[in-house]
């Protein structure tokens, strides 16, 4: 592994110094007692703006929290932060635009993805300030293009660390006209980094793969993909060693695709390699942007979600949940739109011990629905409220099990009350999809569980490779309470 020692202690120590001279040691402005909450946020959460030093840019597009509470963000502008006891300090700059933190458990080291290495921060005598900057990988391509983003790392628990490559924009050949294209070796894929430092690539077929997860119960490694050419919407899909994910650029770089012309492969032989999607996150109604998927295993801290996922949207400034089951051995599930519309755009989020969910937050100067342009705010559950929403989607052989999370008034429960409609996208290099052969369907039954909590909706035979958008019309709580949120988005890649 190649060890690269960067001397600039210096240059953060001064930093730090005219940073704390200007903002009186980082004094910020305290929040407002009764702050202004999102549009949409279940009952018994609030969302709380943390103060960010004065005078700094704080596009935060890299986020973690160590097991101590100390929050770390990475900014685009090449630094990382560290927030602890009310206080940021800065802990490491000149940096090239930073997209991914993750701390090390064991270590106590801090890893960032920046676009042309991946990069371990160590602190050597604990005074709060990065003092070694170690290459851990450089060994994928990296021109300068400015849409090469990288992003990761995530660990498994041998310790391998696995990170994604943006394709690069109007730079090198593209595929059959699509906007993206494939200037140097490795764009669009995940790659793995062993504990020996050994460099492979785990998988292909990415295309602007802007947020990577892993479930550290299972190791299943989970990334998201943003909407384009050969990506109808932006999607949520499970990585396996040697997966295609839809997007052939990469395989310019595939040695088995040596000399071969990808332009001239029928778009219908990628398709029927790429990896089934695990969850299709529809344009403009749930994401625009997704960024990293984090998985609830707070115990319960953070509300009746325990082992869902949530990921948050740069565009739209929201948070929403993905209730993923098995199916044949294929992870598919729901997403359900949860807290919408935060400060900015979402890009990151990461769960604290004490189970609060931090959002780093920027606009990026693409926009975002929140108008602020960079940010972090912080989603706290009171720790005893149930509020009343849908809690997840199950296929069956005819139809859908929908689940809330307390029991329904049961009088409203009716097939009449439960719209359903479904519809396909088109795989192809044009950017993105209109939804194909949108479909309405009439429940024929609801029948509810002994609990009041699951209705079995029977619809008839379901089609593969479909969304089906449930959702629920005057339904309610036993109390009469509303659900913030009526849709379920529920992709079908695999029949029961």
């Amino acid at each position: 592994m190649r060890v690269s020692k960067m001397n600039t202690r210096f240059a953060v120590a001064i930093k730090t110094l005219v940073l704390a001279v200007i903002c009186g040691l980082f004094g910020v402005a305290p929040a407002s007692a009764q702050e202004p909450q999102p549009r949409i946020i279940p009952a018994g959460y609030r969302v709380e703006t943390i103060p960010i030093p004065e005078g700094v840019q704080f596009g935060v597009a890299g986020l973690d929290v160590a097991a101590t509470g100390d929050v770390y963000a990475g900014t685009r502008y090449g630094e990382v932060w560290r927030y602890r006891a009310g206080q940021w300090s800065l802990f490491a700059d000149g940096l090239h635009e930073v997209t991914g933190v993750t701390v090390d458990g064991e270590s106590g080291g801090v890893y960032v993805m920046q676009k042309p290495e991946l990069t371990m921060l160590i602190d050597e005598d604990g005074d709060g300030q990065a003092d070694e900057y170690r290459c851990v990988s450089a060994d994928f391509g990296f021109s300068g293009n400015y849409h090469e983003f990288a992003f990761g790392p995530v660990r498994d628990k041998a310790g391998n660390l696995y990170c994604t490559l943006n394709l690069s924009h109007g730079q090198g050949p593209s595929i059959k006209g699509g906007i993206m294209s494939v200037g140097e070796r490795y764009r669009g894929t995940c790659f793995r980094v062993t504990p020996n430092g050994k460099f492979d690539i785990f998988a292909w077929g990415m295309r602007s793969p802007a947020g990577l997860g892993i479930d550290p119960r299972t190791d299943d490694i989970f990334y998201t993909d943003n909407q384009g050419d050969y990506n109808a919407s932006s999607s949520l899909q499970h990585v396996v060693k040697d997966s295609f994910h839809g997007h052939p650029g990469s395989f310019l770089h595939k040695p088995a695709y040596k000399g071969k012309d990808i332009n001239a492969i029928p778009d219908d032989e990628f398709l029927r390699m790429r990896q089934p999607i695990a969850a299709w996150i529809p344009h403009g109604e749930i994401a625009n942007s997704p960024g990293n998927p984090v998985f609830d295993l707070t115990g319960g801290k953070f509300g009746p979600f325990e082992g869902q996922i949530f990921i948050g949207d740069q565009g739209r400034s929201n948070v929403f949940r993905v209730a993923l089951e098995k199916v044949g051995g294929v992870y598919q599930g729901c997403v359900i739109n949860c807290i919408d519309h935060l400060q900015s755009g979402a890009i990151r989020l990461a769960f604290a011990p004490d189970g609060s969910m931090w959002v780093g937050q920027t606009s990026r100067g693409w926009g975002s629905a929140g108008g602020v342009p960079y940010g972090v705010q912080r989603i706290v559950y009171d720790g005893k409220t149930i509020p009343f929403e849908i809690h997840g989607v199950k296929i069956t052989q005819d139809g859908f099990d929908v689940t809330m999370t307390r029991p329904m008034k049961r009088d409203a429960i009716a097939p009449g009350n439960f719209q359903v409609q479904h519809w396909g996208y088109m795989y192809h290099a044009k950017y993105g999809s209109p939804k194909v052969s949108p479909t309405q369907v009439k429940p024929s039954s609801a029948v509810v569980s002994e609990d009041g909590k699951t209705v079995r909706l029977k619809l008839g035979k379901l089609e593969a490779n479909r969304v089906y958008q449930l959702t629920l019309n005057g339904i309610t709580g036993e109390d009469g309470a509303q659900p913030t949120t009526r849709n379920a988005y529920y992709t079908v890649s695999v029949l029961k």
